[in-house]
């Protein structure tokens, strides 16, 4: 009897063991099947860009391993910042701008239809540049020495003309050449925007808008007048300007967030830098 008692825990033991044994197998089956169906080819959601992969020098030039890692990173967007307004200058003529430049008449109103926005913590001008003079890596320069997160590139092409009118008939006469607005003055041309990332050395993107005017004038200092004019139109037409670049920018974020989204859905799953705005509001787009 005893060695029965003693021989039925011995086999009750030895079930046990083997059950065990089997039920490990079993999982360790259902996990490698497991790891067989995950995806050998999810790759980790690369991490945005922290620095600018483009060449120290005017031409801008960019290895294509540079190029496929920029537009492989998510987008990174960090608002409310300290954003700086940079007046760009159209040469005069093949000698360049002159020394003294001076700042186009939309910028003071452009720069003040911006502040108090939320996406902008502050918002201030910068001194003017030539156009084609120095390359986006001087311009980053120049940012960092106001400390601005972003920038905004702004530039006025303006062009004028002027013609006779039905009135012009009148300069026959000695007294009618004094006083008729026989001259036809016309403004024409576009401001725009770019939103300038300083970190990475990127465009965002580019705001237009396209101004025209007209006025009769007479033959006294056309030139100036066509000035007036230009500087009338551009001032007019600045804060509508900074409506679209709002507006631009939003769109922007969501644009971002989209692509931000997809990519994290596409990749392992892992966390990927979410945009951070401030909510939008209506935008009044007529002008002032």
């Amino acid at each position: 009897m005893t060695r029965i008692r003693l021989a039925v825990p011995s086999v009750c033991l030895t079930l046990a063991v083997l059950t065990l044994a089997g039920c490990a197998g079993g999982k360790m089956h259902m996990a490698s099947a497991r790891m067989a169906e995950a995806p050998a080819a999810a790759q980790p959601t690369p991490p945005p860009l922290d620095r600018s992969l483009f060449a120290r020098d005017p031409q801008g030039q960019l290895t294509e391993d540079a190029l496929q890692k920029i537009l492989a990173a998510p987008i990174e967007l960090e608002l409310p910042a300290r954003v700086g307004v940079i007046p760009v200058l159209t040469a005069a003529d093949w000698r360049g701008p002159s020394p003294d430049y001076h700042v186009p008449a939309g910028v003071a109103p452009f720069v003040r239809k911006l502040r108090g926005t939320e996406p902008f913590s502050l918002v201030t001008e910068t001194m003017p540049i030539p156009s084609g003079a120095l390359g986006m890596e001087a311009l980053r320069e120049i940012a960092v020495r106001y400390r601005l997160r972003y920038v905004v590139l702004y530039r006025e092409v303006i062009a004028t003309k002027k013609k006779a009118n039905r009135w012009a008939w009148g300069y026959a006469t000695a007294v009618g050449a004094l006083f008729l607005p026989g001259q036809q003055h016309e403004v024409y041309g576009y401001i725009e925007a770019t939103m300038f990332d300083v970190k990475t050395g990127t465009l965002m993107f580019t705001t237009r808008r396209a101004v025209q005017g007209t006025r009769r004038n007479n033959v006294w200092y056309q030139d100036d007048k066509l000035a007036a004019l230009s500087s009338k139109l551009v001032g007019t037409y600045a804060p509508d300007l900074a409506n679209d670049l709002m507006s631009d920018l939003y769109r922007y974020a969501d644009a971002a967030q989209l692509e931000n989204d997809r990519r994290s859905r596409v990749a392992t799953g892992e966390p990927t830098p979410r945009i951070t705005m401030p909510p939008a509001h209506e935008v009044a787009t007529d002008a002032n």
